[in-house]
Order: C-alpha cells, then structure tokens, then sequence
C-alpha cells in the first residue's frame, strides 16, 4: 500500500477552523485572541490548539501581549489550497493580457523589483511571459 504525503500548509488550511483563522487574519492586520474567538465561534481551548498550529508552519504569530490581550497577526501569506468551493476555485480578480510588448516589459520590471524584494531566485530570463492572473479577495 503506498502512502501519500501531502504538504502539511496545505493539509492543516484545509482544516475548516484553522482555515477560518488564516483567512480572518488575511483580511486584517491583527486580531485579538478575543476577536479571532468571536469570528471562528470555537471555544478558547480549540483556539489556541489550532493557532498553534498554524504557528508552527510558520504562518501566524503572536506578535504583541498588552496586558492579558494576546495579538495575532499573518507572517507567510501562502495560497489557500481548494477546498471544492466556488468562492475559493473563483479567487481571480482578473487577468492582464501581455501580448503587447510594452505591458510585457513593463511586467518584467515590476516582477524582477518584487523577485529582488523578496529574494527569490526565479529567473524571468528564461520564460515567456502571456499574462499575469490576479488573485485574491475583494475587500
């Protein structure tokens, strides 16, 4: 019997709980643990166990105490796997076509400033470049 292993980000956002959290705090700079509590509707024993989680993949954090107030906020903003939805297979706010020359090169600037950002190491010399999807949420 073979075994299949999946990407464990993957794996823990498919998880309805966690994957609420992860998509509330998305949507925000930080939120309480109070707030967080609130949105997901899990007690606070559930709480902690599934922001640990997402903590130890490295996308969370708890990144200020005031007091007894624990605040959390994203540190890896990861694409959020399917979870057979609409709303999650339809995530593209559209699309820019670069077939005219111009916007091509206007394209590999902007993404060779955002490679050097962000230190990635993918070379944009070697690819063809047809169009640039955009995704995310409408706010």
């Amino acid at each position: 019997m073979a075994r299949i292993h999946a990407d464990p980000v993957s794996t823990s956002l498919m998880h309805p709980t966690r994957r609420a959290l992860y998509v509330a705090l998305l949507d925000a700079d930080e939120y309480t643990t109070v707030q967080l509590q609130k949105i997901v509707g899990v007690d606070r024993y559930n709480l902690y166990h599934h922001l640990r989680k997402l903590e130890s993949l490295g996308l969370v954090m708890n990144h200020r105490d005031q007091g007894r107030t624990r605040w959390w906020c994203v540190i890896d903003r990861v694409p959020l796997p399917s979870d057979g939805s609409i709303e999650t297979a339809n995530n593209s706010l559209g699309s820019i076509d670069l077939s005219n020359p111009r916007v091509q090169a206007a394209a590999r600037t902007m993404l060779r400033e955002l490679l050097d950002l962000s230190g990635s190491n993918l070379s944009l010399e070697t690819v063809s470049l047809e169009s640039l999807e955009i995704i995310g949420r409408k706010n």
